[in-house]
Parts: structure tokens; sequence; C-alpha cells
């Protein structure tokens, strides 16, 4: 048994990064409204962290993109909806990163009356977030981008019919250390 089996099934390391600015730019938006709602300091100071930590790791998630995307051809599945994701997903870093930049070098939108205006470019970064996390989605989950997909056939996913299940021989049943009863 492999240690890292499921890592042998990548095709490159850009999975090992979306996840990171994905749910940081969430969670920063959290802490934001929450400080916003609540005028608590530590709300504050938490969410100009995780600006900052989003931000590099929307930098870290764009740069293993473009690596990832110059390894497809231009005959691969989803060729076109990774186009789609790219440009969303610089806008959403830059904006992102800009956004950070301004909260690190103006003192007044990092602890003073002009924080209020940060919620704007928080939400605008977090819709274009999820719209393109959404057609990364696609690109991983329909097209089968990004994983080396050793199931060629499709059709081996259809669910069983009872006649079917009836014709296979009894399946072996054991209890596991915690009690439970199951077959294989």
């Amino acid at each position: 048994m492999e240690i890292l089996q499921g890592l042998t099934l990548l095709q490159n390391i850009h999975p090992l990064f979306v996840h990171f600015p994905i749910a940081l730019v969430l969670v920063v938006l959290l802490f934001e409204i929450l400080w916003q709602a609540f005028k608590k300091e530590e709300f504050r100071s938490m969410a100009t962290w995780l600006l900052y930590l989003g931000a590099l790791s929307a930098v870290a998630a764009v740069i293993s993109g473009v690596i990832a995307s110059n390894g497809l051809g231009h005959d691969s599945p989803g060729h076109d909806l990774v186009h789609v994701h790219r440009d969303i997903m610089y806008w959403m870093t830059g904006i992102l990163v800009i956004t950070a930049v301004a909260v690190l070098f103006a003192k007044p939108l990092r602890n003073g009356a002009q924080r209020k205006w940060l919620i704007i470019p928080l939400l605008i970064t977090s819709a274009l977030l999820i719209y393109g996390a959404d057609k990364g989605g696609v690109l991983v989950f329909e097209h089968g981008m990004g994983v080396n997909l050793k199931i060629q056939n499709p059709e081996s996913f259809q669910v069983e019919t009872d006649e079917e299940k009836a014709k296979k021989p009894a399946r072996k049943t054991h209890i596991h250390r915690d009690g439970k009863e199951h077959k294989h």
C-alpha cells in the first residue's frame, strides 16, 4: 500500500493549493462581518491576518494553476472552461491582493473608520471565488482535469438492479472491532 496513494493520482500540484484561498477568503469575509457587527478587536485582527494569508494562498493557487494549465493540450477536455476558470481566478486574486496591500499600507483601512469599505471588495472577491471554484469543480468532476482517472468506463458506475444483485455470489459477513457487522 502506498503511503500517499491519493497524491499519485494527481496530474499536477494545483489541487494541493486551491482549497486554502477558498477557505481563507470566505473566513475573512465572515470575520470582517463579525467585526463590523460587534466591533470586537479580535475579529478585526483575525480578518486582517486571514486576508494576508488568503492573498498569499491565492497567489500560490494561481501560480500552480498556470503551471498546470501549461501542461494541458488545446485538445484536452474542457479546455475552453480552463480559460474561463483561469480568468475568473485572475480577477479574484488581483482584487484580493490589492485589498490586502491596501490594508497593509493604509492605516485607515487597517483599523480606522474607513475599514467599513473593506466589505465591498471582500464581497466581490468571495463571489468571484465561488463562481471560479464552481468552474474548477466542473473541470475536475466532469472532465477529470487534474486527476489521473484509472476508470475510463463511466458505465461501470451504473447502479445494479435487484436481479443483477441476486446473480452475484453471497458476500461474506464479518464483525469489526466496533461491533458493527457488514458484508464485503
